[in-house]
């Protein structure tokens, strides 16, 4: 919910080498009641409007894709103006209001697979199966924070290349780049890594997964 820190999130991942920065763009009005123990917490996270759009011209700046993963339907309508492309998180996969509105935009959309099956994965993949294989994304992810060496699977990747004409890739969350690396050898073409200033900046759980400015250095070389 920090703007400035955002923006340097942005500048020092361009620092790297990365293609993209991605985040996630939400209306916490849009899906948790105010009466929510949890609604104070995630509205504390919440971007601008003008955030978003200020931080996408950043990216264009520093030579960088701008994806988000819209979590709620005018989340959709807002970033069809101007992001590169659209991401579906693990949790949205059969959210099929949410996976219409993206398709609506024919933009190019990347859709995270973790907690799901391969009927669950064809029935979004097929809504998207119109653009080509290099506007469709398909990440094989894991969704444990961490996720732990014996539960990451990557041989799933080499499964998701058989099944489906889409650019298979691998969304991150262990601790370490050695999942990333194995994914690429098995023939990922998109790696998402969550990525942070400092790994001991809160007690927010994912920064201990994430990579710091150091790490995804390591990682793109």
């Amino acid at each position: 919910g920090n703007y400035k820190i955002a923006k340097e999130l942005v500048i020092q991942a361009a620092k790297t080498g990365v293609d993209a920065v991605k985040f996630q763009t939400f209306k916490v009005s849009e899906f948790l009641s105010k009466k929510s123990d949890r609604y104070n917490f995630y509205k504390k996270l919440e971007l601008t409007e003008k955030n978003f759009l200020d931080l996408y011209y950043l990216a264009k700046k520093l030579g960088l894709f701008f994806i988000s993963t819209p979590l709620d339907i005018p989340s959709v309508k807002f970033l069809e103006k101007f992001a590169d492309c659209l991401k579906i998180s693990s949790a949205d996969i059969d959210y099929y209001p949410l996976v219409e509105a993206i398709k609506k935009t024919k933009k190019p959309v990347i859709i995270s697979t973790g907690m799901s099956d391969l009927k669950r994965i064809s029935h979004t993949y097929r809504n998207f199966s119109h653009l080509k294989k290099n506007k469709i994304g398909l990440l094989h992810c894991i969704s444990s924070y961490p996720a732990l060496r014996k539960d990451i699977n990557l041989k799933c990747i080499t499964t998701l290349k058989k099944k489906f004409n889409a650019t298979i890739g691998y969304s991150d969350h262990s601790i370490g780049l050695d999942a990333c690396i194995s994914a690429v050898a098995l023939g990922a073409k998109i790696i998402e890594k969550h990525f942070t200033l400092d790994k001991n900046f809160s007690k927010f759980r994912d920064h201990k997964l994430s990579a710091n400015p150091s790490d995804l250095k390591n990682l793109v070389k």
